[in-house]
């Protein structure tokens, strides 16, 4: 799990063997913290990881913005 300055981000990566964990919660987030022994940090010196893209609008702001540094 991505983390900049002690906040977690995007994207997270999750092993198959917990997939059918998501059938059965009610939310990923339950899934994610359910067994803290699971969760792996990896610090990154990005914001990025905090943008938010979980709307249509915002994942083309996002698009926008990151199709600007190529």
């Amino acid at each position: 799990m991505p983390r900049r300055k002690g906040a977690y981000g995007h994207p997270v990566y999750v092993s198959a063997a917990v997939r059918p964990e998501f059938f059965e919660a009610a939310t990923a987030r339950e899934v994610m913290y359910r067994v803290a022994e699971r969760i792996r940090v990896l610090e990154v010196s990005t914001n990025s990881i905090l943008q938010d893209f979980s709307t249509p609008e915002s994942y083309e702001m996002c698009r926008r913005k990151f199709a600007k540094r190529n």
